[in-house]
């Protein structure tokens, strides 16, 4: 090749950088806008399964890519160009080798579920496997590509290799989209084809076009740089492996929803990570090239330069970070901007580390620089981990801060005597430009001697900088634990040592409808139904106490045992009874039989409370649904869907939000097509779960809400109505949620945080049993008849809530006597006067506030 085919080499540290930035910014930019697209078009799910799976692929293709690369940075220039085609050719072959082999095997692995739901949902089919299996390959090839270009000195082309793998995902997304495919599988298929088809084109672009001679066959090159390349590889694995695992630990710990706010924000955050990571890639090349005084000379201005930056970088994710994940949707904009805000801090500290290495990787000093980044990583992990099994999201975060935060305590020694012979400058666009040609010579000493800032001042910027740092994140943290979200923002629903005030119902807040349970079916087999005079006696009952609405269960396995025979007497005793005494009719719709779940071995004990989830069990749920809304239509008032879904007592298959939110909107789409007029009340949350409330809401989307009221089950244990915890809300399964009766409020925010504060709330089960009950001590009926009237009080000051359901009537088989107003002879107890004593009040005080308006809606006294 003649001198003028040859392209022009670059040197020092700004041309590298230039392009590594402007590579990064294109594929990183370029993919943030494919997410931005995808998240509005895809399912949830299907995002937070498909970029746990390519966040995993983009991990496995560095490491078994960053050794070779950084090999290459340091041997091709020193080679001929026959040899260069020769050894980035094999080291390109390494890469997909290994990487294929290594993607096999732990695909294999998440297939057999040893890596989280979130990664066997994306390779449990083969087509994702095999896609995942090529992703792994083409990400190893691409950094080998894209590495090797710096030592070429011709890393322009990682600008273009960017660019065509990430633009080109577009087309290829919009072909599938438009075919009506929208699985994480398209999503998959959207990231790998591009990568693949730009490593080609670009490999094709960047090769020597001269061939080796004579020269070291592949076995005696793989014998000769193992050493060197072993090196390197435990160093650069262990520097990046860290921002690579993160999201890998939050595939794996966290529910795909939870992980697709997780993720959505780590790619956010990704801009501010970028320039530690990238600096140090381009003062190692210059390192190289030019050698340690040289490389000396310019982290004395990339160094205060880049703390400048990513300090930068800080401010605007604190700023912008709501408005930029707005682009996602509502749902990212309420979730991600948190998690946003405490990550990007920790690019302050990977600036400093990532000089750290930089100069010991130039010196040589690989053990040192390895100790120094395996522990960090331990560190890491470990916080991450912990963070996210204690608090999910928001805990992997701030797990993963946390560690920084330890790491930059621990290594400030290192630091100091490491970097302390620098010459730290602080950073101008004239220093900037000087350092292009590695700050070489006399005069650029002398002027570096000038503008240098001391070590100790600058020490002191530093110290106070973390303080700071520590404590914007101690603060975000402490407001991310205290407050899981933006729907119980402003505390729970008292301070510690407060109880809660009561208010007199009017005319114009009368307080909650007031429900009553009764069941005629009594599991007995030889005599299945109450007698009607019996089922009169209890619905009398329920009228003297006041009731304004009559509960009973619509159990699908005692309506229909066997396939399309349904039986509805016992239904019917009660509905009709309730509408004789002028009551409204609330019903549950619950409950599996044993033909119509599983596969068909389960026995009727076992289906009971097996939800249905699968398409050909919602299929025989509709149908049911349907039958029961056509004979309910015009007679019920009310129809709940399930019964405390987020609890595995009652959704035996293991709760799932999402689950719930499809049974609720197709039971939903066959309630108002056969029964408009019915009121629809999701399944009540156990002990006012707020956490798995949101879920639902994330997976329904926008759209028209498949309820009328939200159901609550507050359970508070032995303490009474008003008593508030201090602690509320906690941390569940499913997030946050707050067991206290008033609890409800929080679930409120929730709805109004959702735009639905015209909704309500329904409070289908509420009471206390005289006898322990699990680890709650029974509450004797005395005090329980207080408890009562208390209870009503308080929902009387939040007009939002409808109705309010006591827990029991009278005993059945599934209903306990220790919780119930009637015992087993039908004798009231003295809860039962209570409840009656208040509902009367409550009459006479609706009366008087009426007549005293003269409007019949008189203002509350």
């Amino acid at each position: 090749m003649s001198t003028t085919d040859t392209p022009r080499r670059e040197h020092g540290v700004l041309a590298p950088f230039r392009s590594l930035l402007t590579a990064q910014l294109v594929g990183t930019g370029l993919g943030l806008l494919f997410w931005v697209v995808v998240a509005r078009v895809v399912p949830a799910d299907s995002v937070g399964t498909a970029s746990g799976a390519i966040n995993t692929q983009t991990l496995l293709g560095s490491l078994v890519s960053l050794g070779l690369g950084t090999l290459l940075i340091a041997e091709l220039p020193r080679l001929v160009p026959g040899r260069q085609r020769a050894l980035l050719l094999r080291g390109v072959l390494v890469a997909a080798t290994v990487g294929a082999g290594l993607a096999l095997a732990v695909g294999l692995a998440a297939r057999a579920g040893l890596l989280g739901p979130t990664l066997r949902a994306a390779l449990e089919p083969v087509a994702g496997l095999v896609v995942f299996v090529v992703g792994v390959a083409a990400a190893a090839c691409g950094v080998v590509v894209d590495e090797s270009s710096l030592g070429l000195g011709r890393s322009s082309v990682q600008v273009w290799r960017n660019l065509l793998a990430a633009g080109s995902r577009f087309p290829v997304a919009a072909v599938l989209v438009l075919a009506g495919v929208r699985d994480q599988l398209v999503l998959q298929v959207c990231w790998v084809a591009p990568i693949v088809l730009s490593v080609a084109v670009v490999l094709w672009r960047v090769l020597p076009r001269e061939r080796a001679g004579s020269g070291p066959g592949l076995l005696a090159d793989l014998r000769g740089y193992a050493a060197a390349a072993a090196h390197h590889q435990v160093l650069s694995v262990a520097v990046a492996a860290a921002t690579q695992l993160v999201p890998v630990v939050a595939a794996v710990v966290l529910l795909p929803r939870d992980n697709a706010a997780f993720a959505i924000a780590w790619l956010a955050a990704g801009f501010a990570f970028l320039p530690p990571y990238l600096l140090a890639v381009a003062l190692f090349a210059h390192g190289a090239d030019a050698g340690e005084a040289a490389l000396r000379r310019s982290i004395g201005t990339t160094l205060p330069a880049g703390l400048l930056l990513s300090a930068c970088l800080v401010a605007g994710a604190w700023l912008l970070g709501r408005p930029v994940m707005s682009l996602f949707g509502p749902t990212y904009a309420e979730e991600s901007a948190h998690l946003l805000a405490l990550l990007v801090p920790a690019g302050l500290w990977m600036v400093v580390k990532d000089h750290l290495v930089a100069l010991l990787r130039t010196q040589e000093r690989f053990t040192l620089a390895s100790r120094l980044a395996v522990v960090a990583l331990v560190l890491e992990l470990t916080g991450a981990v912990i963070g996210g099994l204690l608090h999910g999201a928001d805990g992997v975060a701030l797990g993963w801060i946390a560690a920084m935060v330890l790491e930059a305590v621990l290594a400030a020694p290192l630091v100091r005597r490491t970097l302390g012979g620098s010459p730290w400058v602080a950073p101008s666009p004239r220093r900037l430009l000087a350092a292009r040609a590695g700050g070489g010579g006399t005069s650029g000493e002398a002027q570096a001697e000038r503008g240098a800032v001391s070590l100790r001042t600058t020490t002191i910027l530093l110290g106070v900088l973390t303080l700071v740092l520590l404590l914007v994140v101690v603060g975000i943290g402490v407001r991310s634990v205290r407050a899981p979200s933006d729907d119980v923002a402003d505390g729970g629903t008292g301070t510690a040592g407060t109880t809660l005030s009561t208010c007199t119902p009017t005319a114009a807040q009368p307080g909650p409808l007031l429900d009553l349970g009764v069941q005629a079916a009594t599991g007995d087999a030889a005599d299945p139904v109450l007698d009607p005079e019996q089922v009169d006696a209890l619905v009398a009952a329920a009228a003297d106490a006041g009731a304004d609405v009559v509960s009973t269960a619509v159990a699908w396995q005692a309506v229909e045992p066997s396939r399309g025979v349904r039986r509805w007497a016992a239904v019917d005793e009660v509905v009709d009874s309730a509408l004789a005494a002028g009551l409204e009719v609330r019903v549950v719709l619950t409950g599996s039989p044993s033909w119509a779940v599983g596969d068909g071995t389960l026995s009727d004990a076992e289906a009971r409370w097996r939800a249905p989830t699968t398409p050909a069990e919602l299929r025989r749920w509709r149908s049911f649904v349907a039958a029961a809304a056509e004979h309910l239509s015009g007679r019920a008032t009310y129809v709940e869907v399930w019964s405390e879904p987020d609890t595995p007592e009652f959704w035996t298959t293991g709760p799932s939000p999402r689950a719930y939110a499809r049974l609720l909107t197709q039971t939903s789409q066959v309630l108002r097509r056969v029964a408009p007029d019915l009121t629809i009340i999701s399944g009540g949350l156990g002990g006012n779960d707020i956490g798995f409330l949101r879920r639902v809401y994330r997976a329904l989307g926008p759209g028209e809400r498949p309820f009328d009221l939200v159901g609550v089950h507050p359970w508070p244990g032995d303490d009474a109505p008003a008593a508030v915890d201090a602690s509320a809300p906690l941390t569940g399964t499913f997030g946050a949620y707050d067991d206290t009766f008033a609890g409800y409020r929080d679930v409120w925010r929730v709805l109004v945080a959702h735009g639905d504060d015209d909704l309500g709330l329904y409070v289908g089960e509420f009471g206390y049993s005289t006898s322990d009950h699990g680890d709650v001590r029974g509450t004797d009926d005395a005090t329980r008849a207080g408890y009562v009237a208390q209870a009503l009080g308080i929902a009387t000051c939040t007009p939002y809530v409808v109705g309010l359901s006591w827990y029991y009537l009278h005993p059945t088989p599934w209903n306990p006597a220790s919780w119930t107003l009637l015992d087993d002879q039908g004798t009231t107890n003295r809860t039962y006067a209570a409840l009656r004593t208040w509902t009367q009040r409550r009459q006479e005080l609706v009366d008087e506030t009426a007549t005293d308006s003269g409007t019949g809606t008189g203002d509350e006294s």
